[in-house]
């Protein structure tokens, strides 16, 4: 067999094509054009033909087997081909592996692909074929792997597994086909992978995995199924990964889950199953899981087990958040463990009958069930505990002093207005928790609707750690003249018993965490243009207070749940300063607040000092965000992908970018722009500080991937629905 490599002159290649005695041609990095090389005229005895990782592009030739009827393998992975797949592939009769993923293809695929019938392997992932996937697939008999994922295909699951025998693995995850699960999918027995995620299938899942044993890994997630868990699913004896998240699955866990006996990975977010208690009971008995999550379930007032959680002794992540569970009375300290005492809890927490949404998130380390959320009587404690109730708020502050000092709030830049502590008790209703908006590490955030209609937001600082009142308040009117349109600048101020409270413009449409973490299936997402003009927005902001605002400021805790969107979704820093009015003596509190996990410089840990470059970094994460749509931390991705930073680099290593993209946001009409933006993150990440941009470059490279320093006209701006 010759081999021939393209990093030779062209006329070397150009020789080479023309060498009956050439059997295999890779050409890599290749400066020649694919209508150079196709035909390839005395190259008939050429079985193998790699073009990967290269920048070809154009339509494929048709004539792409003419010259050697002997091809077997066709890599044109990684290129930028476009255009439909040409009919003249009925000619590669011996192809025996096609490989087109992460190119620009589209169009129906023609039935000259499935006369290749000594197809093993049909790799198309990443493109935009659309149209129905065609019953004509039951002719590639030899198929082993077939990957369709990353496409618009749409319609049914053909039922043509039944002629598939050998099928080992078939993806086709990220595109929009609906109905039900094919029954012939339960005749592939030597089936391993099936991964049908996001999509809008429906119906029950009918799987006989009694038919199917060698399955490893079932992923279902984001689609519309419902009904209970089939009790068969644990008959899939080698299954190791299941994904059911975010479907409608109702009912209980089944008892059969007990026999899952490899059983390493399992999501469950996201349906609407009931009786934590008995699906913590069943699955301690699984001896592999190492990651459970069941976020957004058991809804309707479930209760804890009343003796603690056992077993999971090689639990690495349980995962129990937004669930309304009761009766955690019993829940003792940081340790999921059986109490010792059953007065555990004030008096005045007891009294709440309540149901109240938890949010738990359990790392559990060999032996040790650590909880990394804050449970039920934390909560409690906080919102209740530290507070009287409503009617004793208003008479401390009449009683008060301080409060009664304050009862003019202090306005900054609206003197035309007045307003008073009685304007905010009463549009508060004396902060009730049904006015909550948000919560950060320095207090809780309310809404509040003046009797003049104006919304704003209160953030209401509670503790004794801050500074003394006259440094403080010195320290607010600083942060108060930082003014940008980018800013949710700080409009007011007010001390209120031990409490300050800092006055903000209220941002209509909340958080961008939100919109990217937090918003369900079916509803509005945010499309690339939007996410081009948020980064453009924050960066503009973050700008300001670096490099124009005197004093210059630093932010400290950069993230997206601290970029606010207004009514026209441009975004708006918030919460910048706020460490500045930290008492110096305070040093554990300041090194707290240094910034949040998944957002903190690696430099950080050194040195808890903030800097200028550590902003940047933390805004490279929000970046990373925008384009992936991943949390910077998310402990339900299997290992070695849940920090976005170490995963996206590991990709962009092995030329796998677009992969990395969110598929609501992945456009191949887009893909430059997304491109750019993934590399200028990737700087701002980076592990040297020396190497990061500073926040004007950071607005200049952005500015350069918009046209005309604009992302997106918001008369064109749209939202899209989730698929």
């Amino acid at each position: 067999m010759r081999h021939i490599s393209a990093r030779r002159p062209k006329s070397d290649l150009r020789a080479a094509l023309l060498d009956q005695r050439l059997r295999r041609l890779v050409p890599l990095d290749s400066p020649v054009t694919p209508r150079f090389l196709l035909p390839m005229p005395g190259s008939s005895n050429l079985t193998s033909f790699d073009l990967t990782s290269n920048d070809f592009h154009g339509p494929i030739d048709a004539g792409i087997c003419n010259s050697s009827a002997k091809i077997r393998i066709l890599r044109f992975s990684e290129n930028r081909f476009y255009g439909h797949l040409p009919r003249g592939l009925k000619n590669c009769s011996s192809l025996t592996e096609l490989w087109l993923s992460m190119n620009d293809l589209s169009g129906d695929l023609p039935d000259a692909l499935f006369d290749m019938t000594s197809m093993t392997q049909l790799f198309l992932q990443g493109n935009q074929f659309s149209g129905n996937l065609s019953t004509n697939m039951s002719n590639l008999s030899n198929l082993v792997e077939i990957d369709l994922s990353l496409n618009r295909f749409s319609g049914l699951i053909p039922d043509v597994f039944g002629s598939l025998a050998n099928v080992e693995s078939f993806s086709a995850q990220s595109n929009k086909l609906v109905g039900n699960l094919p029954s012939s999918l339960s005749k592939l027995s030597s089936l391993r992978v099936l991964n049908l995620n996001n999509n809008s299938l429906s119906g029950e899942i009918n799987l006989n995995c009694t038919a199917i044993p060698k399955l490893s890994t079932l992923d279902l997630g984001s689609n519309s199924f419902s009904g209970p868990i089939p009790d068969l699913l644990p008959h899939c004896v080698l299954l190791k990964t299941l994904n059911l998240a975010k479907n409608n699955l109702s009912g209980e866990i089944p008892h059969s889950f007990k026999n899952f006996t490899s059983l390493s990975d399992l999501s469950l977010t996201g349906n609407h199953f009931s009786n934590i208690s008995s699906a913590l009971q069943i699955l301690q008995y699984c001896p592999k899981l190492t990651s459970l999550v069941l976020t957004r379930n058991f809804h309707g007032g479930e209760m804890m087990p009343v003796d603690g959680i056992h077993g999971f002794e090689k639990m690495e992540l349980l995962v129990i958040a937004n669930c309304a569970l009761t009766g955690n009375s019993e829940l003792c300290g940081i340790h999921l463990l059986p109490c010792k005492s059953k007065d555990l809890l004030p008096s005045r927490v007891k009294k709440h009958k309540r149901a109240a949404r938890i949010s738990m998130a359990v790392g559990i380390g060999i032996g040790t069930i650590f909880l990394l959320g804050v449970v039920y009587w934390m909560i409690l404690r906080r919102h209740s505990g530290k507070h009287e109730d409503n009617a004793k708020v208003v008479a401390r502050a009449d009683e008060s002093s301080d409060a009664a000092s304050c009862s003019i709030v202090l306005l900054f830049h609206d003197d035309s207005k007045e307003l008073n502590i009685d304007d905010i008790l009463k549009s508060t209703n004396n902060f009730d928790q049904s006015f909550i908006v948000g919560c950060g590490g320095y207090g809780l955030v309310y809404k509040a609707t003046l009797p003049d209609g104006r919304n704003i937001a209160i953030k209401r600082l509670s503790g004794d750690f801050f500074q003394v009142e006259r440094e403080f308040q010195a320290e607010v009117e600083t942060l108060s003249r930082a003014q940008h349109r980018n800013l949710v600048s700080l409009q007011g101020y007010c001390k209120f018993g031990n409490d300050r409270l800092l006055i903000y413009s209220y941002m209509e449409n909340g958080s961008l965490d939100y919109w990217l973490h937090e918003k369900h299936e079916g509803s509005l997402m945010l499309d690339w243009g939007r996410r081009l003009q948020v980064a453009l927005g924050a960066a503009r902001g973050l700008a300001y207070l670096h490099e124009s605002c005197e004093p210059h400021i630093l932010h400290r805790d950069i993230k997206s749940s601290n970029i606010l969107l207004d009514e026209e979704f441009e975004a708006h820093l918030a919460d910048f300063g706020l460490a500045r009015l930290v008492s110096p003596s305070e040093t554990h509190v300041t090194t707290d607040l240094v910034g949040t996990l998944g957002y903190i410089p690696p430099e950080y840990a050194q040195s808890p000092a903030a800097t200028f470059k550590g902003d940047v970094y933390s805004f490279g994460i929000v970046l990373l965000e925008l384009l992936t749509g991943r949390r910077p931390v998310d402990m339900c991705k299997p290992k070695g992908s849940r920090n976005v930073v170490s995963w996206v680099l590991q990709m962009k290593k092995e030329r796998r970018e677009a992969e990395v993209f969110d598929p609501c946001i992945y456009d191949k009409d887009d893909s430059s722009q997304i491109s750019r933006m993934l590399e200028l993150a990737c700087l701002c990440v980076s592990e040297s500080p020396k190497l990061r941009p500073s926040t004007n470059q950071l607005v200049s490279w952005l500015e350069e991937i918009c046209p005309n320093g604009q992302p997106i006209d918001k008369s064109e701006a749209t939202l899209r629905y989730a698929n």
